[in-house]
């Protein structure tokens, strides 16, 4: 399937989603998606991260968001904002491990549904950017289509397919661990980052997505379209 048909049928989809839509989401999906054919440098994107309990959406539960936006391919740092969210459950040992969030932490923080409610209105029209956004695509749908009666279609780009196809293009062998975000921007002579934590996990996807683009086009003239998982 070309990339054209994918973008017409994910238009499709998007359209039968909208129409279960509550709440939010519904104010969601009434803004238009950004147009594929959009040079980059128009585009708005949110770079977004999750903490979690683990990979599961459909058992694990979301305990912070960390996103960023970023206008004219530059990230606007006034816009960044780092949520925790309660779960229902108390957190275990493994994932407190992880990302050092705390039972204490969360006990006074918003739902996942009051979450969702205030970082929809900045998700809609915009892109977004994660690094394996399978995780965020995943979580962040599963909870709309609970609270909010249907999934989340977003246009993103995934800064770890990015890499893919460089390494494919460049004939490049992957080697163990080279698709890791933090290995990815040292390859890109990005400063080290305070890893596991939602915002600064969401800056250091950002700046990571725009050497990226540089590297495809230092003017920014590329078609959305181009950059799309």
């Amino acid at each position: 399937m070309g990339l054209r048909q994918k973008i017409i049928d994910s238009d499709f989809y998007r359209q039968m989603v909208q129409r279960r839509a509550t709440g939010p989401l519904r104010a969601y999906y009434d803004i238009p998606a950004a147009d594929p054919d959009t040079p980059v440098r128009d585009v708005e994107f949110v770079a977004l991260d999750l903490e979690t309990t683990g990979l599961d959406p459909k058992q694990d539960e979301i305990v912070s968001i960390g996103l960023v936006i970023i206008r004219r391919l530059e990230v606007d740092f006034s816009s960044c904002q780092h949520l925790l969210v309660r779960p229902k459950k108390e957190l275990s040992e493994s994932s407190v491990i992880v990302h050092r969030i705390f039972d204490t932490d969360v006990e006074q923080a918003p739902d996942i549904e009051i979450a969702l409610a205030h970082i929809l209105p900045i998700l809609a029209g915009r892109v977004l950017v994660a690094h394996h956004a399978p995780i965020e695509l995943g979580f962040l749908g599963h909870a709309c289509k609970r609270y909010f009666g249907a999934s989340l279609q977003m246009p993103t780009v995934d800064t770890l397919v990015l890499a893919l196809r460089d390494l494919h293009r460049q004939g490049q062998p992957m080697k163990a661990g080279a698709l890791k975000l933090e290995s990815l921007r040292h390859t890109h002579n990005l400063p080290p980052y305070r890893v596991h934590n939602a915002l600064s996990d969401a800056i250091a996807a950002s700046g990571l997505f725009l050497a990226q683009i540089a590297k495809r086009d230092p003017k920014g003239e590329l078609e959305l379209r181009r950059v799309l998982r």
